[in-house]
């Protein structure tokens, strides 16, 4: 169990917070296309148009549903501080600017907080609620809370009047896992039903890339909500029953001696036609991705395992009749420097000119490349014209050491 020092609660805090972000950008960007949002700059999360801040979001996640704020609550006056030090500053201006405390505790009936709920039908009263905000400041003797009460009151008595009739107090909100519901239900006209849960994970995953980026240091990366849109619309295109999703873009870096026994025989392959290690090392990466990506795509049954048995068909047929011709115009050749350049012209075919694609708008090159590796690996295909001959010994070193 976590103890009570255990930073799990801190963690969901900055989780929510971002996936919150995420679901308001959403929201947003159907009222005000082009609106842009920072994360923990004047607040934890910031909606700018045109670089001026318009809404200013606390968001806070408790572990306990049962949490509730009362006039002096920490969660309150934590909050009243950012926002009271912002106007002090000039950061913000009251006129123009909405600040909204997101909080999946529950404001306590007739506190200060129960009585800013954005709804008048709730029971909404700025001047109530001001006034016992006005009166906790003066007189509560909390020692965490003081720097907060200070900071409001260097507030002039109007500037307190303005801040209060801007704030809104969202409270009993989703919590992290309704947030995630609540984004898939926002993604259910961007695919069909059975792949809305890839589609949340992908743009989850695009979503904290992002918000990364954004938080580095002197970054002057926005997060906009026509980017996000484009986003959506890309992958909107990935799950098009003539498409896949592309998982895996960039090269990535194996070392060869962490290849596993019963996946070097395609390096072997390779050696064979006395290639360099450079391009021994694109394959590996090739070879991989194709891995990954093959078992994601069954793992979440966008493509099937019949269907990938047609497409390594097709790699088949193809890889035949090249091999055959290459058979053929060797025949008899028994010089070794020709077997491997011959093999190399082969092998260069697959890596630089085919272009057989798993579907017809799934065109990422390393797909077809590494599945072509897959099969080598198991000696379907090859490139030297003695392949089997000289490798066939490895199957059954491979499968003993499996």
């Amino acid at each position: 169990m976590p103890s009570e020092f255990s930073a799990n609660a801190s963690a969901l805090g900055y989780f929510y917070q971002i996936r919150y972000a995420l679901l308001l950008l959403i929201r947003a960007g159907r009222k005000i296309p082009g609106i842009e949002l920072s994360i923990e700059n004047l607040d934890d999360i910031v909606f700018e148009e045109k670089g001026t801040p318009v809404q200013l979001i606390q968001t806070k996640h408790h572990v306990k549903s049962t949490a509730s704020l009362s006039d002096s609550s920490t969660e309150i006056w934590k909050t009243l501080r950012i926002w009271s030090t912002a106007t002090l500053q000039g950061e913000i201006s009251l006129d123009d600017t909405i600040l909204s405390l997101v909080t999946t505790g529950r404001a306590i009936d007739g506190s200060a907080a129960s009585l800013l709920r954005p709804d008048k039908n709730q029971g909404r009263n700025e001047d109530s609620a001001l006034a016992m905000l006005r009166n906790v400041a003066h007189s509560s003797t909390s020692t965490t809370n003081k720097p907060a009460y200070t900071v409001f009151l260097e507030l002039k008595e109007e500037q307190q009047t303005a801040l209060i009739r801007k704030i809104n107090i969202l409270d009993s909100s989703p919590n992290i896992l309704d947030v995630r519901e609540q984004l898939i239900n926002e993604l259910t006209y961007s695919a069909r039903p059975e792949h809305l849960e890839s589609i949340f994970e992908r743009l989850e995953g695009w979503w904290v890339n992002a918000v990364v980026k954004h938080l580095i240091p002197n970054s002057s990366v926005k997060i906009s909500q026509r980017a996000l849109m484009d986003k959506i619309i890309d992958l909107q295109e990935q799950f098009h029953l003539d498409n896949l999703p592309i998982d895996f873009p960039s090269p990535i870096n194996v070392e060869e001696s962490k290849i596993g026994e019963d996946q070097r025989i395609f390096v072997e392959q390779i050696r064979l036609i006395m290639l360099s290690e450079p391009r021994i090392r694109t394959a590996t990466s090739d070879y991989y991705r194709a891995f990954e990506q093959r078992s994601k795509w069954i793992r979440e049954e966008l493509l099937f395992v019949d269907e990938l048995e047609a497409y390594e068909r097709r790699l088949i047929d193809e890889w035949i009749r090249r091999f055959d011709i290459m058979m053929e115009d060797m025949s008899g050749d028994r010089e070794e420097e020709r077997k491997q350049r011959e093999g190399k012209s082969l092998f260069n075919w697959v890596d630089t000119q085919a272009n057989i694609n798993i579907r017809h708008r799934c065109t990422e090159p390393y797909v077809m490349r590494g599945s072509y590796h897959i099969l080598a690996n198991d000696l379907r295909v090859g490139w030297h014209v003695d392949f089997i001959k000289r490798l066939q010994h490895l199957i059954g070193v491979a499968s003993g050491n499996a």
